[in-house]
């Protein structure tokens, strides 16, 4: 046991001499691995702009994106709300045949309210999906009989839009596209049925009917504020003739008349960045 012990007690040493490098590395390799845990970590724009090939950094630059920061990549969609006045009424003409001289319709004042969600295309090119409700009137008349006309009802428009400027500051969006609307109340008949309208100017009254859903084309321009306000204008018209038929009180029907419901909208919105 007195031999064995002091072989034990140099091997130890040995041991301890031999490892103490390895130790120190250990140590410092271990505190290196700390700081960088600690570290902050750098964003992702520094790290995939060290990734990127040349031609990917390129086509990054044609976007007007300066880097993949987060910050500086717009939403892929949006949604906001919006609300506007309107003036609305018919485009109207009559047709070689028709026993109607006149016919009239004059621009009365109205509102909408509604929301719209935004996808990005590419950096200045979105598509927008709206659904409005309205409220629309408007003064109508055929030959020498007039009547005041009301509607509630929806707009559903898809619009393409382009976009001018910089989208992290105020910024241009024009475009248009297809849109369908859809009555759910009014004065003005429902499809076949008809409804009597007494006549401002006569003593007797006149028939009329006209078909309350449409659908034709919108065309939209607005300016953006980096808050998110916007200022925009609408001009809608309908490819849709919304006239059923006329018939006076002895039963004639006095038909081959054209009826095309148009509005122009002036409002504000507010999207969410």
């Amino acid at each position: 046991m007195k031999i064995i012990r002091p072989i034990v007690i140099c091997l130890l040493s040995f041991s301890a001499a031999v490892l103490a490098p390895y130790s120190a590395q250990a140590q410092t390799q271990v505190s290196q691995i700390d700081q960088i845990v600690d570290a902050p970590m750098p964003k992702a724009g520094a790290y995939m702009d060290s990734i990127l090939s040349p031609k990917a950094k390129q086509w990054i630059s044609e976007q007007g994106l300066d880097s993949l920061d987060q910050e500086k990549i717009p939403k892929i969609v949006t949604m906001g709300v919006l609300a506007s006045a309107n003036l609305s009424n018919f485009l109207t003409s009559t047709r070689t045949g028709s026993k109607i001289k006149t016919t009239s319709s004059y621009m009365r004042v109205g509102a909408e309210i509604g929301g719209f969600m935004d996808f990005m295309v590419t950096r200045h090119f979105a598509i927008q999906a709206r659904l409005v409700f309205t409220a629309e009137q408007n003064q109508f008349g055929i030959d020498d009989a007039t009547n005041h006309l009301w509607a509630f009802g929806m707009d559903i428009p898809v619009l393409f839009l382009y976009r001018l400027g910089n989208l992290q500051k105020g910024y241009w969006s024009v475009g248009g596209g297809p849109f369908a609307h859809f009555t759910f109340a009014s004065n003005k008949g429902q499809y076949s049925n008809t409804e009597q309208i007494n006549a401002a100017t006569t003593a007797q009254p006149f028939y009329v009917a006209l078909h309350d859903n449409h659908a034709g084309i919108m065309v939209h321009a607005n300016y953006e504020f980096p808050i998110g306000i916007q200022i925009g204008a609408n001009y809608l018209i309908s490819l849709s003739d919304i006239f059923g038929y006329y018939k006076n009180t002895k039963g004639t029907d006095l038909n081959n008349v054209a009826f095309y419901p148009q509005r122009i909208s002036l409002g504000i919105a507010y999207r969410w960045k």
